[in-house]
């Protein structure tokens, strides 16, 4: 199966980046970065766990968008901010082209991308993070881990 770190794991590496990040402007990206693995790890634990025969190998956003429509039968309020952090990271890893978006005929603007990385940026990403895993955990009516909540 190979190395699989949990989403508390990669949500800790982020905080930590991210609390670096003012000192070391180069840990932004890795903020980022483990925000977001943070997050497809969650929707790869979540979708496994929920939905039989789920492709943990699929896209990001469709997985994001298949257990949301599965398991809470709605999406996130917070769904722009996820689009957000997905384009982000795409473009920190060379992505180019238009980001993807939650549902491919949404008429709304791509999401902004900031002029650059900084501790804000980092910071937003992990908020975002914890925001996205809160609000799936609330809609879904299961109590919220605590370790969403804590920071390092």
């Amino acid at each position: 199966m190979g190395v699989r770190l949990e989403p508390r794991v990669l949500l800790a590496v982020a905080d930590e980046m991210a609390a670096l990040a003012g000192e070391r402007e180069a840990e932004s990206g890795v903020a980022v970065m483990a925000a977001h693995a943070a997050l497809e790890a969650f929707v790869n634990e979540t979708g496994a766990r929920e939905i039989g025969g789920f492709k943990s190998r699929a896209r990001f956003l469709p997985k994001w968008h298949d257990v949301c429509e599965r398991v809470l039968e709605r999406q996130l309020e917070s769904a722009p901010d996820l689009e957000r952090l997905h384009a982000i990271r795409d473009a920190l890893a060379g992505h180019e082209g238009e980001p993807e978006r939650l549902n491919r005929r949404s008429t709304s603007p791509p999401p902004a991308l900031p002029e650059r990385l900084n501790a804000d940026a980092a910071l937003w990403a992990v908020d975002t993070a914890r925001q996205v895993i809160t609000e799936f955990h609330r809609l879904a009516g299961r109590p919220v881990p605590d370790w969403v909540s804590s920071r390092t």
